[in-house]
């Protein structure tokens, strides 16, 4: 006979951004540029989203750190260089592309680009 305490148990964390977070991240036009430039999938340096952007490096890195204080975007090393870092979308948010361009779905509100 089995008994029930001696499997192990699994939790899962599902990662939520508080509404209002996500509306104050996407108030800025930078941000919604960042973010249109990495729904396509592909990982970004800082220096890369620069023209995405239009504002110098220093900038940018602001705007990147604010995406990634809210949760929206992730950073982690860039392989190549491991001093910089490869900036993405966060994993919750889905993006989908659609014959008007594409969509991005935060879980609060849709973002169409």
């Amino acid at each position: 006979m089995s008994d029930a305490a001696s499997f192990p148990t699994v939790q899962v964390t599902v990662q939520t951004v508080d509404a209002d977070t996500v509306f104050s991240a996407l108030g800025e036009s930078a941000r919604r540029r960042i973010l249109l430039a990495l729904s396509d999938g592909v990982p970004r340096r800082a220096k890369d989203l620069c023209g995405a952007t239009g504002k110098r490096f220093d900038a940018t890195l602001k705007h990147l750190i604010a995406l990634r204080d809210a949760g929206l975007i992730t950073a982690t090393p860039d392989p190549v260089d491991g001093r910089r870092q490869l900036y993405r979308l966060a994993p919750f948010a889905k993006v989908e592309t659609t014959p008007t361009g594409r969509t991005v779905d935060f879980g609060y509100c849709l973002l169409r680009l």
